[in-house]
């Protein structure tokens, strides 16, 4: 992505962050043709000993898993808080609006995860993320819809090889002006501009 310098991080602590808070991911990869073919995912990020793992699962009948099994390499979108910034916080009249954002791309290799075991596990995990009192019902279930519902779905596993981290946080204005920026959008409504407005204070500290 454009990446300018005074707004790239290399803060794995801040990507962490971002997928643990946005965890829907746009997963693209290339169709049967070599064309760009997306999918809206969870994911979430798991302890590895050589870098950045994120894992996540599909539908058996999304075609997507069967074309990245052939080609492997995948890029992983997140988008995190995003607000408009009104140039009225700027010290000179001549500034037009803008946009703060995060994200982060991360491009990396794919595993298919598609035992049984192996998949029920993954759930596991990722029920322990997303809500831990679900765990007992899911247990609960009757062996064979678990094993149906395991069924229908590919798990999978991205070894991150490289990522990129934008945090658009108007670092490339005045101090004084950033100040402003941050105070309005964390007085704001707006639940994504008072993300936004978090993110500007972490990043100043």
């Amino acid at each position: 992505m454009y990446l300018p310098q005074h707004f790239a991080s290399a803060d794995l602590d801040h990507a962490l962050r971002l997928v643990a808070e946005h965890p829907l991911a746009l997963i693209v990869g290339p169709d049967a043709a070599g064309e760009s073919f997306g999918s809206h995912l969870p994911l979430v990020a798991v302890p590895a000993d050589d870098g950045l793992v994120l894992e996540g699962h599909m539908a058996r009948a999304n075609p997507h898993w069967g074309w990245l099994s052939q080609q492997r390499s995948l890029l992983a979108v997140f988008s995190g808080p995003s607000a408009y910034v009104s140039p009225c916080h700027y010290d000179a009249l001549k500034n037009v609006p803008t946009w703060n954002y995060a994200a982060l791309h991360a491009y990396g290799d794919i595993e298919l995860i598609d035992g049984a075991a192996d998949k029920d596990a993954l759930l596991k995990r990722l029920i322990a993320r997303f809500e831990p009192d679900y765990a007992e019902q899911w247990r609960g279930l009757p062996e064979a819809y678990q094993h149906q519902l395991l069924g229908a779905i590919v798990g999978f596993r991205l070894r991150v090889t490289r990522w990129e981290l934008k945090l658009k946080m108007s670092q490339n204005r005045a101090a004084t002006e950033r100040q402003r920026i941050r105070e309005a959008l964390g007085a704001s409504a707006s639940a994504d501009d008072r993300r936004v407005a978090e993110w500007m204070a972490r990043l100043a500290g």
